[in-house]
Order: structure tokens, then C-alpha cells, then sequence
């Protein structure tokens, strides 16, 4: 034992492992024809677009005109805005008021964006997976019960 320590090279016991094989993609659910980020990419640039290509369609759609909405109205308030500051007799009420609708939209559009890609980054990590997946309890029920007290 004593001349093992000191000799050098590898002992029986420590034998190198085989190299392992890489590993095979599952097929029991379809690979997604997108990554996570570049669905979350598409969408960001044009809302509804990841949600297309992984073939919800109406998904997309929805996100698409709403952010087409959100842009038309965008302009359609940047016009009144200039209307507004045109005007003669000066109203700064008026100017206060299309200013923060301009914000309100320019808000709903880049939240259009963002949740549009958020959707499409969760839509790829579930693809795949049976949209029509229900439970359904059989013989349980559930109540709920709120008291509201009202008065001393």
C-alpha cells in the first residue's frame, strides 16, 4: 500500500468514465420553431408576431391591434395637442389635458409591447403542452363563506 501512494499515475479504481453521449432533445413534446428570447424579441418589434409564428394566431392578432390602436390614437392626439397650442385664446387646461392623454397612450403602447413579448418568451416554454387541459372535480364541493359585519 505503502509503495501505491508514491507511485504516480492513475489507480485501478480511478479509471476515466466514458465520454457520455449528448443529450437527445425529448420527443414526447414538439421542439418550438423559436427560441424563448427571439419570440421575445419578435414580439417586442411588432406585438403579436412570436405569438404567429408559434401558431397562435389570434393571440397575435389581438396584440397587433391593440398596439395599432395605441399608435393611431398616439397621433391622433399629437394632432389635437398642436390644435390646442395653436389655438387663440391660449387654454393651458386644454394643452395639461392632451398632454397627459399623449402619456396615457404612449403608456398603453410600450405596456402593449412588453406584455406582448412577455407572452411569447412563456407561450415557447409552454409548447406543446394541451391548451384544453381541464379539472374537474367529481362529488367535491367547495364553499366560501365572507361576514361582513355592518353596524356596533
Amino acid at each position: 500500500m505503502a509503495l501505491g501512494l508514491f507511485l504516480p499515475g492513475a489507480l485501478l479504481a480511478q479509471d476515466e468514465a466514458p465520454a457520455e453521449a449528448p443529450a437527445q432533445p425529448d420527443s414526447f413534446f414538439p421542439q418550438p420553431p423559436l427560441s424563448p428570447g427571439g419570440a421575445f424579441l419578435r414580439s417586442l418589434v411588432v406585438p403579436g408576431w412570436g405569438q404567429a409564428e408559434l401558431g397562435h394566431e389570434s393571440r397575435g392578432a389581438l396584440y397587433f391591434f391593440i398596439e395599432a390602436f395605441a399608435i393611431f390614437m398616439i397621433a391622433r392626439t399629437k394632432i389635437r395637442l398642436d390644435h390646442a397650442k395653436a389655438n387663440e385664446p391660449y387654454n393651458p387646461a386644454l394643452v395639461d389635458s392632451r398632454e397627459q392623454q399623449l402619456e396615457d397612450w404612449a403608456a398603453i403602447a410600450v405596456f402593449t409591447a412588453l406584455f406582448s413579448g412577455a407572452d411569447a418568451w412563456v407561450s415557447v416554454q409552454l409548447y406543446g403542452f394541451d391548451e384544453r387541459t381541464r379539472m374537474s372535480p367529481q362529488g367535491v364541493s367547495l364553499g366560501v363563506v365572507f361576514k361582513l359585519p355592518f353596524g356596533p
